[in-house]
């Protein structure tokens, strides 16, 4: 393993045989860096015009800072496994996202730390979602609903960020015991339910096996490859590039349900980062999407309109 990598080695129990991991769960601190790493990169090679991947290198910097200096109790990251563990209505799962407090301070305190990068009018908006817990925390329901059209899309980015430095800490304490969900067959992230941000395609030890990435606890789950994530069909199943077959960012097309998701061959390139590498590749996903096709997932950086 890199020693900048924040995914775990994977455990050796005969020689020479690794078993397939059904879900890796991250090493938070170094996956901030990289984050972090890879937005600075792409906001330096874009000069004057990088500023929102500036903006965007401040919010995964409190992540980071939040995971150090504001580590969860054990009464919260139980709380927190209690609602992403069970069915529960939207005004259920209101009420209970209004007695976690963490995720709440944490979202005053990143609008606090972004005061300096955001328009004037959003932060005013921001703000004063802060002083209206009910509101903030039915805006939360109806992103882990997946009604993104309900939130403005700023707010949401900022909200989710929020929302998860806490979960991540708390599905990263708990570990296997925060698998709720299936996994062999997940289109979401069987520990918290949300969306997958990307496809990985790991380098080293798991060599060329594929796990998508959680858009908001940052857990990997294992996938086989050249199967559709969406609807398990294998006939229809295509790879789209800019460039050449080699290219290390890819799109996997399926032709039978018309869906897509985007693809990180770490095995071509290990320092690539799911979340910003994707902001910095969209022009792919405007080709796959002129073609018809639907993306599977989100980034957490750039939610729909």
């Amino acid at each position: 393993m890199h020693t900048w990598s924040d995914i775990v080695p994977p455990d050796k129990r005969t020689p020479g045989i690794v078993a397939i991991d059904p879900v890796i769960f991250p090493i938070l601190d170094k996956l901030y860096e990289r984050r972090i790493k890879r937005l600075n990169a792409q906001a330096h090679a874009l000069g004057e015009n990088g500023e929102y991947y500036r903006f965007l290198s401040q919010i995964v910097h409190f992540q980071q800072q939040n995971l150090a200096l504001s580590p969860l109790q054990q009464d919260e990251i139980t709380a927190i496994h209690a609602v992403i563990s069970r069915e529960q209505s939207n005004e259920q799962l209101e009420n209970r996202l209004l007695d976690i407090t963490c995720w709440q301070t944490a979202y005053a305190r990143l609008i606090t730390q972004l005061e300096a990068f955001l328009p004037q009018e959003m932060l005013q908006r921001l703000s004063g979602l802060s002083t209206k817990p009910q509101h903030l925390a039915r805006l939360v329901v109806h992103l882990l609903r997946a009604e993104y059209q309900l939130v403005n899309p700023g707010s949401a980015v900022v909200i989710w960020a929020a929302l998860s430095a806490c979960w991540a800490q708390a599905i990263t304490s708990l570990q296997k015991n925060a698998v709720t969900h299936p996994i062999a067959q997940s289109v979401v992230c069987p520990c918290c339910g949300a969306p997958p941000v990307a496809s990985l395609v790991l380098d080293g030890a798991r060599e060329g096996l594929r796990y998508l990435q959680c858009s908001l606890c940052e857990t990997r789950w294992h996938r086989v490859r050249a199967v559709c994530i969406a609807c398990e069909k294998t006939s229809q199943i295509d790879h789209w590039t800019l460039d050449d077959t080699k290219s290390a960012i890819q799109i996997e097309t399926c032709g039978d349900c018309k869906s897509y998701i985007k693809t990180f061959r770490l095995d071509y390139d290990p320092t690539l980062e799911a979340v910003a590498d994707d902001i910095g590749s969209f022009t792919l996903d405007k080709v796959a999407e002129a073609e018809g096709f639907l993306r599977i997932g989100i980034n957490p950086f750039s939610f729909p309109a």
